[in-house]
């Protein structure tokens, strides 16, 4: 892909709670990416009107989700964007169900890509994505879990995954009592905006 002076990066909330511990480690992410000169769009699912995935066939022979609701323009940043930067805690093992159902709603995306054998966009460009999360236990198994959701999301175009995963983090505004986590997250997000501004 050729540099962007000013690359896109969608910044995903996935959580229900405002102000929580992943949010406040995705803000930072996001400050870091802006201090590095990037445009950042959020998206909160649990503020947005869409269903789950109907499994309708709909997008079957083109790739487009036949349903018309607030995902579509989720889509649109999605072939826009340079990167992503998607945060939410893990409950019971996974994703938010919030989440879970945006990521669900890749299914018209996993057809273009691995059915009708079309690229994200016509740029073809690689798009990496930032997980970060933080749960109350310390359960690998859940890690893995919810690994294993964000990066079948992932597979729906091309690019890079990188996580940052802090356990046992469960109280509010826990996270800023870790001595690395907001540091990490900031870093994390300028990192990934200066290498888009750069790549060739």
């Amino acid at each position: 892909m050729s540099g962007s002076p000013q690359p896109l990066i969608v910044a995903v909330a996935g959580s229900p709670r405002r102000g929580g511990n992943t949010e406040t480690l995705l803000q930072a992410a996001v400050q870091g990416a802006t201090e590095e000169g990037a445009q950042v769009e959020w998206v909160r699912p649990n503020l947005m009107k869409f269903v789950a995935c109907q499994h309708c066939g709909g997008c079957s022979a083109t790739g487009v989700c036949v349903v018309q609701d607030d995902m579509q323009a989720v889509y649109a940043l999605i072939e826009r964007m340079d990167g992503m930067i998607l945060a939410s805690p893990i409950y019971f093992g996974s994703v938010t169900a919030q989440v879970k159902a945006l990521i669900d709603r890749a299914q018209a995306l996993w057809v273009r890509k691995y059915l009708l054998h079309r690229p994200l966009s016509e740029d073809g460009k690689p798009r990496p994505l930032l997980f970060l999360s933080a749960l109350g236990g310390r359960s690998r198994g859940h890690i893995r879990a919810a690994r294993t959701v964000v990066r079948a999301f992932l597979n729906t175009w091309d690019g890079e995954y990188q996580e940052l995963i802090f356990p046992r983090i469960d109280l509010e505004g826990e996270i800023t009592e870790h001595w690395t986590a907001l540091p990490q997250a900031h870093a994390a997000g300028q990192e990934m905006a200066a290498r888009l501004k750069h790549s060739p």
